[in-house]
């Protein structure tokens, strides 16, 4: 099975050089390719295989991928990875092995900070519609509801049917994207093996904070949870933005968390841009935070 890697990249280059000649080397990699949504130039290191491709603007995780993807179209397989992911040919080989079975659509390996599994089986909570992680699969493979979107293999069949919405710019897209490939008949699956997620932190970024409530509301909103969301904003309104507001005012930040709160219940309470490029100003949280 021909597997495209695409690394969407933003920020430093090392993490990104490293991944992108660790998997340029892995014999179950046909092509590597970085979609440099921050516009950076090529760096030097980068092996001359790997493609460096520059959109027209940051066009965030989902619509890099699709951007990159397109210029792949006889691939067998795609590979959605984060540059601070770091995955071995054994897991590679093992997940591709687990995506050639019959109607499995995504298949991603259990992603560990350190030694501590950030992400393992998924159910849907029957409130909050997107629940984390409950635990590792064990030595077997499972299905599940969702997977991280820092790194999962998708099928080329499974893509060409359903695509990853790129209005979400930053966060649920990849909740969204296994939610309507489990609606279309196909399988998300978490294999034991395992990949490694370095230098990162369980704590967002604030710029993150906005698209973490914008993005939940508007995924209710798509797949029709009427009362889940209204519940989950009347929460952010009476328990997050006060408590933010307190934590703005502890941390003596002025009132750039609130802001980024109110606004992202705002913006996702607001109308849904249609299907197709994230919003035309995005990234929206710049507006009120250094973004990245």
């Amino acid at each position: 099975m021909k597997t495209v890697a695409v690394i969407v990249h933003r920020g430093p280059h090392h993490p990104t050089v490293e991944l992108a000649t660790r998997l340029d080397a892995s014999p179950a990699v046909a092509q590597v390719t970085i979609v440099a949504n921050d516009r950076s130039t090529r760096p030097d290191h980068l092996p001359a295989a790997v493609a460096w491709i520059l959109p027209p603007r940051d066009l965030g995780t989902g619509g890099g991928f699709q951007l990159a993807s397109r210029d792949y179209p006889a691939a067998g397989a795609y590979l959605l990875i984060d540059n601070r992911v770091r995955i071995d040919d054994m897991t590679i080989s093992s997940c591709l092995d687990l995506l050639a079975g019959t109607n499995i659509g995504v298949v991603a390996p259990t992603l560990v900070d350190g030694v501590r599994p950030r992400s393992g089986l998924t159910r849907r909570d029957p409130l909050w519609s997107a629940s984390r992680a409950r635990r590792p699969p064990g030595d077997r493979p499972h299905e599940t509801d969702w997977v991280s979107g820092a790194v999962m293999f998708i099928k080329a069949e499974c893509l060409r049917r359903v695509s990853l919405d790129s209005r979400y710019f930053v966060g649920f897209e990849n909740i969204d994207f296994c939610y309507r490939v489990r609606e279309a008949g196909w399988s998300v699956v978490l294999s034991p093996h395992r990949a490694w997620r370095i230098g990162s932190t369980a704590l967002p970024t604030p710029g993150e904070t906005y698209y973490l409530v914008r993005n939940r509301l508007w995924f209710m909103r798509l797949h029709g949870w009427w009362l889940r969301t209204a519940l989950i904003a009347l929460a952010i309104a009476t328990v997050d933005l006060p408590r933010t507001a307190v934590a703005d005012h502890v941390h003596r930040r002025g009132t750039e968390g609130s802001l980024l709160v109110l606004h992202g219940l705002l913006d996702g309470l607001a109308t849904i841009p249609p299907p197709g490029e994230p919003r035309v100003d995005e990234p929206r949280a710049a507006r009120w935070t250094a973004w990245r």
